[in-house]
């Protein structure tokens, strides 16, 4: 081999190991078994796309809807192990973006398992195509076409209210202060489409100040289930440092959500608007 021919042979190789894992616009194998999905927005898609049966394991982000309890979990997503992936000898690994290191991702492709990973979906744009993409590689298109159909048909904006609503979405307090949800984020989504303004127009999840908070006054807070237990109770949530001088805070007028549901860009979107709307117009309709 000549040096010219190595180095053509070398880089071919370098490009090989390195150009990353198996990305979404990869040739498709829609024949796909023995699946693990890491990503409770993949698993919830699966299941919308009657494609669970695929499945033989799902990461402990995925719990929704209730029948994935039946699966075996592999861990959290953005910590997943080697070992653990392949102990359940899988023919498929989807992992939703902020998955796995590059490192362990690597070794369970090196062991023979097709790995595709996902961007996370960021706006409803994002969600239709993912599903779309999903579809694509199970061979289900027609039931990838009826899933964004009906999220387009249930999301609608509701609402009975004459005066507007203000929303706080909490995603942690401590004596630090509030992380709450800006622009750019599933809780500002569900608000907007409900008619219900939030107190906060930065981008994504920022710590705000106690004194902004005070200015603010939001009609209510809104606040996924784990975040809520980790105070132990949804009364003692409410007497969180940053919370207990609001008067949202010092009534308790609080939405505790699925975390999934708050939080996650699914196929339950419209659910998740619609159960955050119905609190806003029952609490509108007790103050008139």
């Amino acid at each position: 081999m000549t040096g010219q021919q190595f180095l053509v042979h070398a880089g071919a190789a370098f490009l090989l190991l390195f150009s990353g894992f198996g990305q979404a616009e990869d040739p498709l194998d829609t024949d796909v078994n023995q699946l693990i999905t890491a990503g409770g927005t993949l698993t919830d898609i699966a299941f919308a796309l009657h494609k669970d049966d695929s499945l033989i394991g799902v990461d402990t982000s995925s719990t929704s809807p209730a029948a994935v309890n039946r699966l075996p979990k592999v861990g959290y997503y953005r910590n997943l192990s080697a070992e653990g992936i392949l102990s359940f000898e899988p023919e498929h690994l989807w992992v939703l973006e902020g998955g796995g290191s590059d490192r362990v991702l690597q070794q369970i492709e090196g062991a023979g398992v097709s790995v595709v990973v996902f961007d996370k979906p960021t706006s409803l744009q994002e969600l239709y195509e993912l599903i779309e993409n999903m579809a694509d590689r199970f061979g289900a298109q027609a039931e990838g076409k009826q899933v964004i159909a009906g999220i387009k048909s249930d999301l609608t904006t509701i609402s009975s209210r004459k005066e507007p609503l203000k929303a706080l979405f909490v995603l942690q307090a401590s004596e630090r202060g509030v992380v709450a949800a800006g622009t750019d984020t599933v809780p500002d989504l569900l608000f907007s489409y409900s008619d219900i303004n939030n107190v906060f127009s930065h981008v994504g999840f920022k710590t705000v100040s106690t004194e902004y908070l005070l200015a603010e006054q939001p009609d209510f807070l809104v606040a996924p289930e784990h975040v809520v237990k980790s105070h132990g109770s949804k009364e003692a949530f409410c007497q969180a440092q940053a919370l207990k001088l609001l008067e949202a805070g010092k009534n308790c007028r609080v939405l505790v959500m699925d975390s999934l549901l708050a939080l996650g860009m699914t196929t339950r979107i419209a659910e998740a608007q619609r159960v955050v709307a119905e609190f806003a117009n029952e609490l509108a309709a007790g103050r008139e």
